[in-house]
């Protein structure tokens, strides 16, 4: 089981990186230090996420009692302290991920040969879908939210400014920094999704080719490869384990918020004349908050089947023919790869499509409270 067929796994989440360098999160391997890079990245930071949050918090906390103002400007809160809160969080852990992906370039991660390969591209052809169709989802608020800005002449969104902003050109800069900013946030905080459930594909994939490795042991040189795929199991059960303890605190917090922008945008969309570009923005908006939770949801799934198939698939390998001890040390891996591998938020939760349905109805709940308290 020596030989590899060569598969660039970091490939997959170039995009991921770009955008980590364009935002500053993405520094050379000796971390941050005091140089144009992290002062750049404080620039960008500061202009395109800090302002336009702390200018719509200081616009909710001012008008409080203002249910439609409060709800207008929670939606949007929510999501950019979250982006921030995981901007810091990768940005703490950047040498523990570096190491992670690290790990991928070692020998017992590669695939062996070609049919694993055609094994593991289906689900990264889904990992990119789901990316993909979150992004649209966030380019088609924007837009919507411009066009509806533009006809109406109001900004796009309700925030606070220390100066007057319907004239011009005061309206103009600000409609275009409150764009930008959206737009800012909402590219970073994708590929900060999609980054984070790359590792959940990682590990299932890893799963995909364990399990063809534990079928393909033949008689001759069995204990040797099941031997490897001891290894490899450990090396996935530890991978797992570790990007889990790093963001199962950002996990539980995306889950929680997630929810409450998701009711509360569904406030907001009963509230306005459908078919609007304010209607699609909102709807646009909506679907993007849920494949945020989907797409954790989907991938933690996916590893908790495939880890689950270990066991299995061992019965299908060429154990007749081996050795008795061979046959011991097989059933003892099976014994140990009986527990499935399961992802969780600080262990309150697991990542199942079972806890997506009931963080949905979740946000129905927020979205019945908002409804209520307005009455």
């Amino acid at each position: 089981m020596t030989n590899t067929v060569e598969y660039d796994w970091l490939s997959i989440i170039q995009r991921n990186i770009f955008a980590f360098r364009l935002a500053g999160l993405w520094p050379s391997d000796e971390g941050y230090k005091f140089d144009f890079y992290l002062l750049r990245s404080i620039i960008i930071l500061f202009v395109f996420g800090f302002v336009q949050t702390a200018c719509q918090t200081f616009k909710l906390v001012t008008n409080i009692t203002d249910m439609q103002v409060v709800a207008r400007t929670a939606f949007l809160i929510i999501s950019f302290w979250l982006m921030l809160l995981k901007l810091s969080s990768i940005a703490r852990n950047i040498q523990t991920l570096r190491k992670l992906l690290a790990t991928l370039k070692d020998d017992m991660f590669q695939v062996r040969t070609k049919e694993q390969i055609d094994n593991i591209i289906p689900s990264v052809k889904t990992w990119k879908f789901m990316h993909n169709a979150l992004s649209g989802s966030m380019v088609f608020m924007v837009i919507f939210s411009a066009v509806d800005a533009l006809r109406k002449r109001t900004l796009p969104f309700v925030s606070w400014y220390p100066y007057n902003t319907t004239g011009s050109p005061q309206f103009e800069l600000t409609c275009f920094h409150q764009l930008s900013s959206i737009s800012f946030g909402a590219y970073i905080d994708i590929n900060m999704d999609s980054f984070i459930a790359a590792f959940s594909l990682y590990a299932a994939t890893q799963f995909d080719i364990l399990c063809d490795n534990v079928k393909n042991l033949q008689p001759e040189g069995f204990k040797e490869g099941l031997v490897a795929c001891v290894k490899h199991h450990r090396a996935i059960v530890n991978f797992v384990k570790s990007y889990n303890q790093t963001f199962d605190s950002i996990i539980l917090v995306q889950f929680f918020t997630s929810a409450a922008s998701l009711g509360i945008t569904m406030f907001l969309v009963v509230g306005v004349p459908p078919f609007t570009n304010e209607y699609f923005s909102f709807i646009f908006y909506a679907n993007a908050v849920i494949m945020e939770i989907f797409i954790y949801c989907w991938f933690g799934n996916e590893l908790l089947m495939k880890s689950s198939k270990v066991f299995v698939v061992a019965f299908e390998s060429h154990w007749m023919e081996a050795s008795s001890q061979a046959k011991h040390d097989l059933l003892f891996f099976m014994v140990r790869t009986q527990t499935c591998l399961k992802l969780s938020a600080l262990n309150l939760f697991d990542l199942t499509l079972e806890n997506f349905l009931r963080i949905i109805k979740t946000a129905y709940t927020y979205f019945a409270l908002v409804s209520r308290y307005d009455k």
